[in-house]
């Protein structure tokens, strides 16, 4: 299974902190499941693989909680 999930932002700053804080993240993912974040513009593109599809749900469900979670926090020192 495979899917790109692309998250939005105001500034290219903040994009570029979700960016750094979604790679962190995905380094502590499984060898099998691949997990990319990259910042283009003001945007987050997210890639996602895994055979499975449980973990590639749970990753999925994962990245969109983690992302909601580090907008809250930006939006708080904003």
């Amino acid at each position: 299974m495979k899917c790109v999930i692309v998250f939005e932002y105001e500034t290219e700053e903040d994009a570029e902190i979700v960016s750094k804080v979604l790679e962190i993240d995905n380094k502590f993912a499984p060898k099998k499941l691949k997990v990319i974040s990259k910042r283009i513009g003001k945007k987050v593109v997210n890639y996602i693989e895994h055979e499975s599809y449980r973990t590639f749900y749970a990753t999925v469900e994962d990245l969109i909680f983690t992302e909601r979670l580090i907008s809250k926090i930006l939006s708080i020192f904003r």
